[in-house]
């Protein structure tokens, strides 16, 4: 399904870079641009969370003020 999203996403930004010297064409260009940001949306809800998980993360947000060192 990411390809078919990142395939329809190619097509529909080359759309509107193509239509964009074409006067009369901005009805197609908001179309197609719409169809890029849908198509983007679903690669980008796709991808995997590749961000670093915390090994030992801070519970207790007061603590610096109460003298804990943790």
């Amino acid at each position: 399904m990411r390809l078919l999203s990142a395939t329809i996403a190619i097509v529909s930004l080359v759309g509107v870079i193509v239509m964009a010297p074409i006067y009369g064409a901005a009805i197609f260009m908001l179309l197609l641009f719409g169809l890029f940001l849908l198509a983007l949306v679903g690669v980008l809800s796709g991808v995997d969370d590749r961000s670093v998980p915390q090994h030992d993360p801070a519970m207790n947000p007061k603590a610096w003020r109460n003298g804990d060192s943790h």
